[in-house]
């Protein structure tokens, strides 16, 4: 008894004492914890106010099947750890489709923590806490908060990875053990995040005398495991183990959501004219910020006596071999960007690649402090900018996937500006706390005014999803059979969550385009367009037609019943 008591008291102690050496660490990070969920939980309730979006429909049917409660429609083609975390909620009785917003927002503050522990690697608990709520708060993220969609739990997995990495080099090589696997979860949620392979080789290059092989190998092992249960779940379904993941950016190029939409842009500038906007009123100042901030750090850097400088000019500009790599680096970069969109998106990623290991080859004996961090955050923004620049279907909520490394940026150039001003009150440096006051101040105001907003842009989505829900309640009592009906839609997933049964895509007909879509939107349609949509009601034998096209005359099929823009056509 003794022993125990012994032992109970060293515990205790042991935690008292880590909480007071690390209290400063775990105030910050409870203190963004709770402003990011009083966040997180606003904007779900903006997004019940909402309703229900197709894509977070597909992902909770989804859940429900790996939960053993399908109802007969599903997407299986999306990528499944998202709805896999869902599923494990609906076990425990979670069967609202409200879960999946909530799923959405609980891994999303599980994500802005990881984030805080990550910048933590290389800044102190006041930098590391406005570089997670930057992020947290940028309008984009906000925007897409509570979706229900899998972007930010793919991020969110995604920094988790790459915290485990940096501590698998930093302190202990067993975290490799968690590495691959929670870099296969980020995969699993959003298959693109495939391109997490770069950032992640390049920073084991760069730090190549730190790893430990055997733990990579458990690691890989370890994910090998927990992968091979989905590629028989694939095998099952699709008849190929491969089926989904042939072409990865199939899950980025299109939506069937009636609030976000993937089109068609072959501007490879796409994000970089909308980057302002992504990350909030501050945008154009973070761009100078991140600027003057590389600018300064550069300068501070290279800044030495005539000793030094000698030193390197002897080394650097006499060196055949540093000339042969600078030579080799500036060849390299000029055929990146000269191939740029011209050809493949990975030829541009490994060029780019190359890029960065010839350019840390250059500066690694220039003694800059964590070079090895900040060359894996650009090649972390770099592989997503890279595909989602060339490639052709754009969204706003593809710059998710660069969003941790712009804010780790603008925390770099912050905190290089305020180590290089140096105002000091009561002998500490009080520039970066002035800065973050400002911008926390700047970032709250900014976010508690654009959760109303995104209610007030979203009002016409409230009550289209309205008018689907009385659609769908009139028509149950229409005909009570209607399940062994061949039903079709052009929102066929929300429908289909709302009647309980499995409703057909219709997909659109425009002029002499087929789109598989979906969505609400103004398109006139003339008689051949009609046609069109007639066709192909007849000869997948539809006995209803859920229709949201306005202007629709289907020969074939009669309107029985509208409800603002639904309307129910039913076969003559």
């Amino acid at each position: 008894m003794d022993k125990l008591n012994e032992t109970s008291n060293n515990r205790i102690m042991r935690l008292k004492n880590f909480i007071r050496n690390h209290y400063s660490t775990i105030f910050f990070l409870l203190l963004l914890t709770v402003i990011v969920s009083v966040i997180t939980y606003y904007r779900i309730l903006a997004q019940l106010h909402i309703g229900l979006i197709s894509d977070s429909v597909d992902f909770f049917t989804d859940a429900l099947v790996f939960a053993g409660q399908g109802f007969g429609y599903a997407d299986l083609s999306r990528p499944p750890f998202f709805p896999f975390i869902a599923s494990l909620f609906v076990r425990l009785g979670y069967t609202s489709i409200n879960t999946i917003f909530y799923v959405d927002g609980g891994s999303f503050v599980f994500g802005v923590i990881g984030l805080f522990l990550l910048l933590k690697t290389k800044f102190n608990d006041l930098e590391s806490f406005l570089g997670g709520l930057l992020y947290a708060t940028f309008p984009i993220t906000i925007t897409i908060l509570g979706f229900g969609f899998s972007d930010l739990s793919s991020v969110s997995f995604s920094i988790w990875a790459m915290y485990f990495m940096v501590l698998a080099v930093r302190k202990d090589s067993k975290f490799f053990l968690l590495l691959f696997p929670f870099a296969l979860f980020a995969f699993l949620a959003r298959y693109n995040n495939a391109l997490l392979i770069f950032p992640i080789l390049l920073y084991l290059f760069i730090n190549k005398d730190k790893i430990d092989i055997k733990n990579i190998l458990i690691g890989i092992i370890a994910s090998i495991l927990i992968i091979i249960p989905v590629l028989l779940f694939f095998y099952e379904k699709f008849g190929n183990i491969l089926a989904t993941f042939m072409n990865f950016s199939s899950t980025s190029s299109t939506t069937t959501g009636t609030f976000v939409s993937a089109t068609y842009n072959p501007n490879i500038f796409y994000f970089v004219n909308g980057f302002p906007s992504f990350i909030g009123p501050q945008g154009i100042t973070a761009l100078l910020i991140i600027l003057l901030g590389i600018f300064l750090y550069l300068f501070i850097r290279f800044r030495r006596n005539n000793k030094d400088k000698a030193l390197v000019e002897r080394s650097y500009l006499k060196d055949n071999t540093i000339k042969i790599k600078l030579l080799l680096f500036v060849i390299l970069t000029i055929v990146f960007l000269g191939s740029f969109d011209k050809t493949s998106y990975l030829v541009s990623e490994v060029l780019f690649f190359l890029t960065a290991i010839i350019f840390y080859d250059i500066t690694k004996n220039l003694n800059i402090k964590d070079l090895d961090l900040h060359i894996m955050f650009f090649t972390w923004f770099m592989a997503f900018f890279i595909f989602s620049s060339v490639f052709v279907i754009k969204d706003n909520r593809y710059f998710l996937l660069m969003a941790p490394s712009v804010a780790y940026f603008i925390i770099l150039g912050l905190s290089a500006i305020s180590n290089s001003l140096k105002i000091k009150f009561k002998n500490k440096n009080i520039v970066f706390p002035v800065f973050a006051i400002f911008l926390i101040s700047i970032l709250l105001l900014s976010t508690a005014t654009q959760i109303p907003d995104v209610l007030h842009a979203n009002n016409d989505k409230a009550i289209a999803n309205e008018q689907f829900e009385m659609a769908s309640q009139w028509f149950i009592n229409y005909d009570p059979s209607y399940k062994n009906q061949n039903i079709y839609s052009d929102l066929w997933p929300n429908f289909s969550w709302y009647l309980k049964t499995n409703v057909k895509p219709v997909p659109i007909f425009k002029d002499n385009q087929t789109l598989y879509n979906g969505g609400v939107n103004n398109n006139t349609f003339n008689q051949k367009d009609s046609n069109q949509f007639n066709n192909y009601l007849i000869n997948n034998n539809a006995d209803y037609y859920l229709s949201v096209r306005p202007g629709l005359n289907l020969t074939s099929y009669t309107p029985i019943k509208k409800f603002g823009i639904v309307t129910i056509y039913k076969k003559n």
